[in-house]
């Protein structure tokens, strides 16, 4: 039996449910009010590079406010906590559209937070506009005082980015007028117009799917972490993510040309969007249902296959026009290893090399980067059997239109766990159609809860604290690998293989 607490003390116990919903609506507008007003103080300024940590120094002799960086991180704390306070709260789609828009309105005129890219992108689309490629060099040799505002890491490697992205870049380096911050606010409302897609796409595949629209919302659109990372870090990965989203939408309502259209755009910003193209392939050919099973299951298995297989390669042909037009060909997929360059324990495969040097140190042998590269290959492996696994089983399962969804999450996340770099937005590759797939409340609360660890990991300026807990992070990494090896084999063991063949009849 539960102790009871005398009247006066229960008075006083805390409990998140002591507001209403439209009381933690306003108490996260305010937090984001301070976030954006401290942010100019302590955050990714165009002109201050030194990280600064939380203190209580109101300001440093080298620029920055510790006091300012505090109070930014206490008030993301704030956010959250309104956040989760209003998970199972009695509310509408609508509602919670409404009260992203009070959250995330202020970080419109906040700086850049949690990442400097933003400044890349500016000087990637400036390179183009005075004719330079930036998918052969980096912007070090730029002539234009916007170059200083870049990370130094990113100074001397080419774009990743799809021709699409280089094109809107160019669009606001031109529009600009050489005034680095209308550049950055023509970027930032692109990514702002990418978060209004996903509020219109989660919900709209979780009705579809037969799910809760407003958990879903909850937690693929009103999320801090959109917020932080893709309105006031406005990073690109907004436009990628909106157009898968958006793909898997009109997909299961029948729009097959529009869905095609919108994946292939979201391709052309970022490569990953790729991986999701056999799952929206599956639900066109499917039109939302398995076929019939008239000529036998080898046979509608191989018809759904040829089907969906057509339609992803029409996504990739309108990919290749898209390209094609921009002028940039394909000179991009070069670059695509340029997200390699970054070493951090936060990889999977990156943290086990790691570990792996770390041991060879000891011996006397420097193995690091060699560790870390072997890593990476078989991550890739691994990978890439995953992808065809995951596809195969969504085949099976054609039937049921939230499985296939459900699968092209668990591939995205595959991607984002077997991947040589990660960073905390990447989450957003798999969050929305998780969020709008996934029934199972202990999962939604683990994808709330690494969200969480997310938008407290990386101080304003952009300084992820991983590159100062490897001691921590690496031997994690061993312990998930572990789990997950273990967890494969299990499956592997139970799993009845020559169901991937079939379609299922249910």
């Amino acid at each position: 039996m539960p102790r009871q607490l005398p009247p006066r003390l229960d008075r006083w116990r805390p409990s998140r449910r002591s507001l209403s919903p439209n009381q933690w609506r306003w108490v996260g507008s305010a937090a984001a009010a301070v976030i954006a007003a401290t942010s100019w103080l302590c955050a990714a300024t165009p002109k201050e590079f030194s990280s600064v940590w939380p203190g209580v120094v109101p300001w440093r002799a080298n620029g920055g406010s510790p006091l300012a960086a505090t109070a930014l991180l206490v008030a993301v704390g704030v956010t959250l906590y309104a956040w989760w306070a209003l998970r199972d709260s009695d509310v509408t789609v609508a509602w919670l559209r409404g009260t992203a828009v009070a959250w995330f309105a202020p970080l419109l005129v906040s700086a850049p937070l949690f990442s400097r890219d933003i400044y890349s992108y500016a000087a990637t689309g400036l390179q183009l506009q005075v004719g330079q490629n930036p998918y052969h060099e980096g912007v070090r040799h730029l002539a234009s005082p916007w170059v200083s505002s870049v990370s130094r890491v990113w100074l001397d490697t080419p774009a990743p980015y799809g021709p699409l992205f280089m094109g809107l870049a160019r669009f606001a380096a031109g529009v600009s007028d050489g005034r680095l911050l209308v550049a950055l606010a023509l970027l930032r409302l692109m990514a702002v117009a990418s978060v209004v897609v996903i509020a219109w796409a989660v919900p709209a595949m979780a009705g579809s799917l037969g799910m809760d629209p407003v958990r879903a919302t909850w937690l693929a659109v009103l999320t801090p972490l959109a917020g932080a990372h893709l309105v006031a870090g406005a990073h690109n990965d907004a436009l990628m993510v909106a157009g898968m989203a958006a793909a898997v939408a009109l997909a299961l309502r029948g729009r097959g040309v529009w869905a095609c259209l919108a994946l292939a755009a979201a391709m052309a910003v970022k490569v990953p969007a790729v991986v999701a193209v056999p799952f929206v392939a599956l639900i066109v050919a499917s039109d939302g249902a398995g076929l019939a099973h008239a000529d036998g299951a080898a046979g509608s298995w191989l018809r759904l296959v040829r089907r969906a297989v057509m339609v992803g390669v029409g996504t990739v042909a309108a990919f290749v026009v898209m390209s094609l037009a921009s002028g940039l060909g394909f000179s991009w997929v070069a670059a695509l290893s340029t997200p390699g360059d970054s070493v951090q324990w936060t990889s999977l495969p990156t943290g086990l090399g790691m570990g792996i040097g770390a041991l060879g140190t000891l011996v006397g042998h420097n193995v690091e980067n060699p560790a870390v590269s072997a890593l990476r290959t078989v991550a890739l492996v691994a990978l890439g059997v995953t992808l065809v696994i995951l596809w195969l089983r969504a085949v099976h399962e054609a039937h049921d239109a939230r499985a296939v969804v459900r699968y092209a999450g668990l591939a995205m996340v595959a991607v984002i766990v077997l991947s040589p770099a990660f960073h905390g937005w990447y989450l957003f590759w798999a969050l929305p159609l998780l969020a709008a797939s996934v029934r199972q409340r202990r999962w939604t609360s683990a994808l709330a809860a690494v969200s969480t660890v997310i938008c407290l990991s990386v101080l304003p300026g952009g300084f992820s604290l991983a590159l100062d807990t490897s001691w921590v992070g690496v031997p994690l990494c061993f312990v998930a690998a572990w789990v997950l090896v273990v967890a494969a084999v299990r499956w592997c063991r139970a799993f009845a293989w020559r169901e991937l063949f079939t379609l299922d009849a249910d």
